[in-house]
């Protein structure tokens, strides 16, 4: 302190206007107080000329906030990788990026993991059931993106996934399109099962059927050797697809590629749609008619989510559902 008189609780709760407990949190540098009130508190104290550096948190240790993805390699989480890094970084956090698949049999090594780096929320786009969220949200501050459980502990940022595939597989009919495909991720994931449903969804009410040979099931990569082997695989039928429905660019880009090597011409012999609106949608020859999702929103939110759980500003705070775009592009139109 200032070496002479210790300044009472009483008194500084007088200076500041913020209650004995919350003021007795800042003293102890507990993460559980907002930066506005500890910045009060630390004012009141500099008012009668105490040295704040010990009572600072911000001082003597890093503000993490974890980033958890179940693979790097899907090229999909690097945009919103970067704008949760923006977001945290302007509200004074560091994030930090971390690749785990998290599953029931290794979700205690998880836990540990978490709490070695004293992160002080965590943001995934790992699928989850309820049982695993709540194990981690029991632990610390958790956001989902991009997957979420919809009932589940924890507030999550995401797509209407179901209403984007329903809309790109109406697109496709209204083409005259009638054997359509879907290559889509794992059924593990929330978005595989949603775009699942919005595919068939669409398929029906347009008096089609849905048959099951024109549906394939890759890993949660999506990479795109998977992806043309799967494509291949579909255009191999004696009555194969005149369209297909992508869960991912990545895959549109490999359809488009077995489509050349197997004599087709796309989009007057296939119609392809992907999923993401990635660089690779507008470099692939033809371009590739895509759904956007709006990913630096996605980080964005999930980042500022977690900060105003972290700095207990969460009275108003809201899961969000998001929209997406479909964006035509020359892979469906002649």
């Amino acid at each position: 302190m200032n070496g002479g008189r210790r300044i009472t609780y009483e008194e500084i709760s007088k200076k500041s206007g913020i209650s004995i407990a919350t003021i007795s949190r800042v003293m102890n540098k507990s993460n559980q107080v907002t930066e506005a009130t500890r910045s009060k508190v630390l004012s009141a104290l500099k008012s009668e000329g105490y040295d704040t550096d010990e009572y600072d948190i911000a001082k003597d240790e890093e503000r993490l906030i974890l980033f958890n993805v179940p693979s790097l390699k899907n090229i999909f989480y690097s945009p919103i990788i970067s704008a949760a890094r923006m977001q945290a970084e302007r509200k004074g956090y560091t994030l930090l990026i971390n690749e785990f698949d998290i599953k029931s049999d290794n979700i205690e090594r998880f836990i540990r993991l978490v709490k070695k780096t004293n992160a002080l929320a965590l943001i995934m786009t790992n699928s989850m059931t309820r049982e695993l969220l709540e194990r981690i949200n029991s632990e610390i501050i958790t956001v989902m993106c991009c997957e979420a459980v919809l009932d589940g502990p924890s507030a999550y940022v995401t797509i209407d996934d179901e209403g984007a595939a329903y809309t790109a597989v109406r697109y496709l009919i209204s083409l005259g399109r009638r054997k359509i495909a879907f290559i889509n991720g794992p059924a593990s994931f929330k978005y595989a099962r949603e775009r699942l449903k919005g595919y068939e969804d669409a398929l029906r009410e347009a008096g089609l059927d849905v048959d099951r040979r024109y549906v394939a099931e890759i890993g949660e990569d999506m990479d795109y050797e998977s992806s043309k082997a799967a494509a291949i695989h579909l255009l191999s039928y004696t009555e194969y697809p005149d369209a297909f429905f992508t869960s991912s660019d990545v895959i549109a880009c490999a359809v488009e590629k077995a489509a050349l090597e197997k004599g087709l011409k796309v989009p007057e012999d296939i119609a392809v749609v992907g999923f993401d609106d990635i660089m690779a949608s507008h470099m692939a020859n033809p371009s590739i008619t895509t759904v956007r999702q709006p990913t630096v929103q996605m980080g964005s939110l999930s980042a500022d989510m977690a900060i105003k759980l972290i700095e207990k500003d969460d009275k108003f705070l809201k899961s969000v559902l998001l929209g997406t775009e479909l964006i035509i592009r020359q892979s469906t139109t002649i």
